[in-house]
């Protein structure tokens, strides 16, 4: 497989199908909330530790009722962002295998594709996540009794701990890549599908591997390439701000929103056309020319 060329042609189609950007967002917004809602609590803690030190130091009273509000709306936006990620996940596969074989495909079928296959991607993400969920509880059962016996030993344990988990969530990003590729291209249950991108993954182990970095990096890469234009997009409105801070302010902001909403489209666009591309390799499925 030549990882370079697969890395260009996605590159390419992300910025070619720009009606798959509407999709690519929400997979990218999904990713992002789902690791906001599940960071460590401790950050959860320190946040509303803050909160209250700022009541204290001023006049504003925070009702408690407000934070339970904000609190409901924020894991409601959460959960809503993490649903319309699954859709838009199988529309953008289903998008771009059309794409591939230079097959006539619109926004409207892909929505409605991604609709008819939701319940199937769920089950197959759902399972993944739990998946990890059960690996983090099995370490932690090892792990945590060895702080008890003596600080050393736990902290050895934990080290040993680490790259076992980090290798579990590599296995089932790759094992859960494959498979929700099966739903959609083959048509598969979500159960087979499982299945499936469980011997694809065991059969090309090193592929896979290969293929999760690739993507990793090419976005770290893609996203520091974004950074800079970024700052160098923001010097006309500090310009403005320095005449006008509150005309720089209003469009400095509006203007970065935007673009960050379009950089988080087109990374979910470029991912999500790595993976798909890289499944038709493995599989033999790829367009005669691709």
């Amino acid at each position: 497989m030549d990882y370079m060329k697969l890395i260009n042609r996605s590159i390419k189609n992300a910025w070619r199908h720009k009606f798959l950007w509407f999709f690519g967002f929400f997979v990218s917004a999904g990713d992002a909330s789902v690791k906001t809602l599940f960071q460590d609590d401790d950050d959860h803690g320190e946040w509303l530790h803050e909160l209250g030190e700022l009541s204290e130091l001023t006049d504003f009273s925070i009702d408690p009722a407000l934070i339970v509000l904000i609190g409901t709306i924020a894991v409601a936006v959460t959960i809503l962002f993490w649903i319309t990620s699954v859709l838009s996940e199988g529309s953008l596969i289903f998008g771009i295998h059309r794409k591939e074989n230079n097959v006539p495909v619109t926004f409207a079928d892909c929505w409605t594709l991604g609709l008819q296959k939701f319940f199937r991607l769920f089950g197959i993400m759902f399972l993944a996540g739990m998946a990890v969920f059960a690996s983090i509880l099995a370490l932690a059962v090892v792990v945590v009794p060895g702080y008890f016996v003596a600080a050393p030993v736990g902290i050895i344990l934990t080290i040993l701990a680490v790259p076992v988990l980090l290798v579990l969530i590599l296995v089932m990003i790759c094992v859960e890549g494959w498979a929700i590729r099966y739903a959609i291209i083959e048509d598969a249950t979500w159960l087979l599908a499982i299945q499936r991108g469980w011997k694809l993954f065991t059969a090309h182990v090193g592929q896979s591997i290969a293929v999760a970095f690739s993507s990793m990096f090419t976005q770290i890469a893609l996203v520091c390439g974004l950074v800079v234009a970024g700052l160098f997009l923001a010097i006309p409105f500090v310009l403005i701000a320095m005449a006008n801070w509150q005309a720089g302010l209003i469009a400095g902001v509006t203007v970065g929103v935007l673009a960050i909403v379009l950089s988080m489209a087109y990374l979910g666009t470029f991912a999500s056309s790595l993976w798909t591309l890289a499944y038709l390799q493995l599989t033999g499925k790829q367009a005669a020319g691709a």
